[in-house]
């Protein structure tokens, strides 16, 4: 007879997924543990186990198990199917939602039911011309109630940029809510039980740099950094004398990107640290005043500064290195919008 000790959530975070214990009569027990989304299959453990003298079996670091999975496929089924030695048979089934972070005070089920895939908690600041998407589980139709200048509002049915059986992807951003002769302020998304509100500030058409990463649930994000924006450039020379001149025979050269986020509410500080822990980061440029979707580049993170304080006085602001990931740094784009290395330098420059 089997028996298991605990039960599963319906759906459960993978680095939080519980360790699995469970009692056996016989003398053994087959223990395959897999993976199911749209149809795919994945087997991540297949093992003969034998129990301790009390007949008890665990499964620990279940989230260790999972952690290849859960970063191929941001939503997927899980199966524990335990097989005793006279052919008995017992499983547990349950969605699992990707994630890296530790969420407290709340089931997998209950945020997911209540939040986006986001670890944003708080009002969000936009521009005119910025990319915003929002991913969720399931397939709730989405709504926009946009605000305007002069009082009025206007509903929006927000599309699917990706739509999967598991999950689905909006885009939020805020020209898709512009309204002729009326100047947009504010707009609130809405998805079955979530929401998340912007508000519209116009002047931050040309930021940089704008960054775009995969967050704690591994979705993709944009951050917009409003600070300053400084390239630094070095160059290492190999010389050697070639007959009777000295000649340079290979010079490497080394960009190393120097951002400001400008100065953020402590919401957009406290998610910004998303940011600086992301394995993947890409950086966008601004073509004829809207973010590029194909202009991304992959970058690497150096060094950073985030530093924050409860003084009411404090106003937070990160500040950090980059460089590009590609060991070329001789990167010309020619969709940039007459700039010089990006799209906050003036065009007189040119």
């Amino acid at each position: 007879m089997i028996t298991f000790k605990n039960a599963l959530h319906e759906k459960e975070f993978s680095c939080s997924f519980p360790d699995i214990e469970f009692t056996i009569s016989g003398s053994y027990a087959d223990v395959e543990i897999s993976a199911t989304r749209s149809g795919q299959d994945e087997s991540v453990f297949l093992e003969r186990l034998y129990p301790d003298g009390s007949g008890t079996i665990k499964i620990e670091e279940m989230d260790r198990l999972l952690e290849q999975v859960a970063e191929q496929w941001l939503v997927f089924n899980v199966t524990v199917r335990v097989t005793e030695s006279d052919n008995t048979t017992s499983s547990l089934n349950t969605q699992v939602v990707s994630c890296r972070a530790v969420i407290k005070n709340a089931t997998a089920t209950e945020f997911c039911n209540s939040h986006f895939l986001t670890l944003f908690d708080g009002v969000r600041q936009t521009s005119p011309g910025w990319l915003e998407f929002l991913t969720y589980t399931g397939n709730d139709h989405a709504l926009c109630t946009a605000y305007y200048a002069d009082g009025q509002s206007k509903e929006f049915s927000v599309e699917h940029t990706t739509y999967q059986e598991e999950y689905s992807m909006i885009d939020v951003s805020p020209n898709n809510f512009l309204y002729t002769d009326h100047k947009l302020v504010r707009y609130v998304i809405t998805a079955g039980g979530r929401s998340q509100t912007y508000y519209v500030e116009d002047g931050y058409s040309d930021v940089a740099p704008i960054l775009l990463f995969f967050n704690s649930f591994g979705v993709q994000e944009l951050a917009y950094c409003t600070g300053e924006h400084q390239r630094v450039s070095s160059y290492d020379r190999k010389q050697a004398r070639i007959g009777r001149e000295k000649q340079n025979y290979d010079i490497t050269e080394k960009s190393t990107f120097k951002a400001d986020t400008g100065i953020l509410t402590f919401p957009m500080a406290d998610w910004w640290r998303e940011v600086l822990r992301s394995k993947a980061v890409q950086v966008m440029s601004i073509y004829h005043g809207v973010v590029d979707q194909n202009s991304a580049t992959p970058i690497v993170i150096n060094t950073e500064k985030v530093e924050m304080s409860n003084l009411s006085e404090s106003e937070p602001r990160f500040t950090f290195e980059y460089e590009f990931a590609d060991r070329n740094h001789n990167i010309y784009d020619v969709r940039r919008d007459g700039r010089i290395f990006d799209n906050t330098f003036d065009y007189t420059f040119n």
